[in-house]
């Protein structure tokens, strides 16, 4: 009894490990990181043209977008854009055109 008490103990550990790992692996390297709070738009992570973040934020502000957060993740030679669920699909689309023509 006290045998399968310290087997399935230890499964749990293991498998707590292995989550831990995968969801390090899974989770995107962010080159920069912009968290929105209000009408502001601060950059906690990296850095950011200046004037992408002016037009993200009047961008934001035509959306009505006050919370959330946008990221950059390099993919292959140039950097994707992440966005949080508070900014909507055509907001983003918008905020990644910026991005590609800026």
């Amino acid at each position: 009894m006290f045998e399968a008490a310290v087997q399935l103990a230890i499964i749990g550990v293991v498998l707590v490990i292995v989550a831990a790992i995968l969801q390090a692996a899974l989770r995107p390297n962010f080159q920069f990181m912009i968290q929105i709070n209000g009408e502001q738009l601060n950059v906690t992570k990296g850095k950011v043209r200046g004037d992408f973040l002016e037009e993200a934020r009047d961008v934001c502000r035509e959306y009505g977008v006050t919370t959330g957060w946008i990221g950059g993740v390099k993919r292959g030679k140039s950097i994707a854009l992440k966005f949080s669920r508070d900014i909507p699909p055509t907001c983003q689309q918008r905020l990644r055109n910026i991005w590609f023509t800026s």
